[in-house]
């Protein structure tokens, strides 16, 4: 299974020492709960990992997340920073003073700039960027919004200069393309998402994190592996 990814990086490396920030929502706790299991060990990778729950880009007046992210590559000077998030962005967003419903025009241009924002701080700071796309949602409506909210950053991706994109929606979709709570990984069948039908089981971070340890390694061209690798087998 190789769901997409959408890439501007054209970089080979060797790996030597390498500084990776991890930064999200809950969604992006789940991740790099299952990246520090499956690299904190790794010899010349140090994971930072900067989750905030219940955060996002729309509600900029809660956390504000492009100043918490300048203020961590200054500290860390990543070289390469993960983003996860937009779980909690389905909703209304101010635009100038005026309300803008989720996925109005209004909406959409005010949230791309605020993801390109993102991007380009970590980028002009000498980092990479590897934006992790949503995964299906079990709620349909939270499902549409989050397809919604994939097409904006897999859009700013591909015009931001070292930003790659990945999609883990059909990571965790069965084979007619619908959610499924529950595969076989590494031939036992497991709970893969929690009972919300958004976020992971253990064993489904595992999964999510030895895919996107696998996609560092191929988009970037190191040398890099999942410690303990988790991967769906039918």
């Amino acid at each position: 299974m190789s769901p997409s990814t959408t890439s501007t990086v054209g970089v080979s490396h060797v790996m030597g020492h390498c500084t990776v920030l991890e930064i999200g929502d809950s969604l992006g706790n789940d991740l790099g709960w299952g990246l520090d299991r499956e690299v904190a060990s790794t010899t010349g990778v140090t994971l930072v990992q900067r989750d905030r729950s219940s955060t996002g880009l729309v509600a900029s007046w809660y956390y504000d997340w492009p100043r918490h992210l300048a203020a961590l590559l200054a500290q860390y000077h990543p070289d390469l920073t993960i983003v996860c998030l937009g779980g909690n962005d389905q909703q209304g967003m101010s635009v100038n003073g005026s309300s803008q419903p989720f996925d109005s025009p209004g909406w959409r241009s005010a949230y791309r700039g605020r993801v390109r924002t993102i991007d380009q701080l970590a980028t002009r700071a000498g980092s990479y960027v590897l934006w992790v796309g949503l995964p299906i949602m079990d709620p349909y409506g939270y499902r549409q919004g989050a397809v919604v909210l994939n097409s904006l950053y897999r859009s700013v991706a591909a015009s931001v200069p070292g930003v790659a994109f990945v999609d883990t929606w059909t990571l965790f979709a069965n084979a007619a393309g619908q959610y499924r709570a529950t595969a076989p990984v590494n031939g036992v069948s497991v709970a893969l998402r929690s009972s919300d039908g958004i976020h992971f089981s253990v064993a489904g971070e595992n999964v999510l994190a030895t895919y996107v340890v696998r996609m560092v390694a191929d988009v970037y061209h190191v040398r890099l592996s999942p410690r303990a690798p988790a991967t769906i087998t039918g």
